[in-house]
């Protein structure tokens, strides 16, 4: 793996490279995780020419200057400028990776190879009507100030991971005791969410290849999937048995399917 940075308007975006001969993948995390996420997967990708990225204010990229917002439409910009930079090629989303990809492949279909999708199909929604609302309690969430939570011990904070790999990324101590280094604000909440008519508009643009991978004990079963299923023009649904980090549980399983997806 090399060392991999790029900066855009200011900002540096830091990740791990693994060059190959074969398709050329963009990987892209989930909320709070980090480029280290698609570390075991890569173990069973040989040959693949991976790119996995932290998100700004996540792991060790940058964290955006005030007043710059981690709402979920503002972050697809990021993702947009991976693609023109590093493109064209197939991005893997994990849960909000997963959704930043099914956005940014219909933005610049040109640069999108293919789409695999763990555990994610979109972002999340909320009903119109509650659009005011939600607006409010961002604009209240944002006059608090975001501290960094400390914890006293190595054990402690390594209860709040998911998995060990992460912590090799994200965990950090000072004389304050151990805290990960993501941006406090990135648990913000949105001022506003893509309505469900708007993001099945993005998915019926998508032109490539979709492999959306459902988990029994995964977080995709709360979205309407079948309706948005239907809206790809060239789905591909995968169930697998496990959690919503089944990429980090059972590696070699997840990417058996994503080799079918890329060399398909």
């Amino acid at each position: 793996m090399h060392p991999f940075q790029v900066e855009f308007d200011g900002l540096r975006l830091r990740g791990w490279r693994r060059p190959g001969d074969g398709p050329r993948v963009l990987a892209v995390h989930g909320w709070l995780d980090n480029a280290n996420t698609y570390l075991p997967l890569a173990d069973y990708l040989p040959g693949v020419d991976l790119l996995s990225v932290d998100l700004p204010g996540h792991g060790r990229s940058d964290h955006l200057p005030h007043p710059g917002t981690y709402h979920f439409i503002d972050t697809v910009y990021w993702l947009v400028k991976l693609l023109e930079h590093w493109g064209p090629a197939h991005l893997i989303g994990h849960s909000l990776g997963g959704g930043l990809s099914s956005i940014a492949g219909a933005v610049v279909p040109e640069l999108t190879r293919g789409i695999i999708l763990l555990d994610a199909l979109g972002p999340i929604t909320s009903p119109e009507a509650e659009a005011p609302q939600l607006f409010r309690r961002s604009l209240e969430a944002e006059k608090k100030t975001f501290q960094r939570r400390y914890y006293p011990t190595y054990e402690e904070a390594m209860q709040r991971l998911q998995h060990p790999v992460l912590a090799e990324r994200s965990l950090m101590s000072d004389a304050h005791g151990f805290y990960f280094s993501y941006d406090p604000r990135v648990r913000a909440i949105s001022r506003i969410r893509i309505s469900e008519p708007q993001i099945r508009a993005y998915l019926q643009a998508l032109q490539c290849k979709v492999q959306v991978q459902i988990y029994s004990q995964g977080i995709l079963n709360q979205f309407p999937l079948q309706d948005r299923l239907q809206c790809l023009q060239h789905g591909q649904l995968v169930e697998l048995q496990g959690g919503h980090h089944l990429h980090l549980d059972q590696p070699e399983l997840v990417a058996a399917h994503v080799r079918g997806a890329l060399y398909g």
